[in-house]
């Protein structure tokens, strides 16, 4: 049986995409199969704060090119999956009807310890989470189509 590469296009959507989605699209950008095209969006976007792109560095993953965009920054006619981190979709009128949505169990921002920096102890425990979560969706991919 011959397996078969389809096109998919993943929206990673959070608050702020300023770290849970950006982390994921990092991640997913570095694990994605061929033809799968990755985005981020949040519902306010905000700024990536340092304590992310250092977190992904220790796993060797750049987020060089990456900014934190709104859903007017995401093609969303073509997308076919939204990874929604805590209830952010619920706040979006803007998703088409016939798009998957799959919610993942994260506070909708980043845990702040003082000035909006994230703990990066706990930051590292969320990005391997995300990791893990990211690398069975494309497990996935290989099994199920859209």
């Amino acid at each position: 049986m011959r397996r078969e590469n389809l096109e998919r296009n993943i929206l990673f959507l959070c608050e702020d995409n300023a770290c849970f989605s950006q982390i994921a699209e990092a991640t997913a950008k570095h694990l994605a199969p061929p033809k799968t095209k990755i985005f981020s969006a949040g519902v306010k976007p905000s700024v990536i704060p340092p304590h992310v792109i250092e977190a992904m560095k220790e796993l060797g993953i750049s987020m060089t090119g990456q900014k934190s965009k709104g859903l007017s920054d995401v093609p969303m006619q073509d997308i076919d999956l939204v990874v929604s981190f805590g209830d952010a979709h619920k706040k979006c009128g803007d998703l088409p009807g016939r798009v998957k949505i799959e919610s993942w169990p994260f506070p909708s921002t980043c845990q702040t310890t003082s000035a909006d920096s994230p703990a990066l102890s706990t930051l590292r425990d969320e990005r391997d989470a995300i990791d893990k979560r990211v690398f069975a969706l494309f497990l996935d991919h290989w099994r199920n189509p859209v």
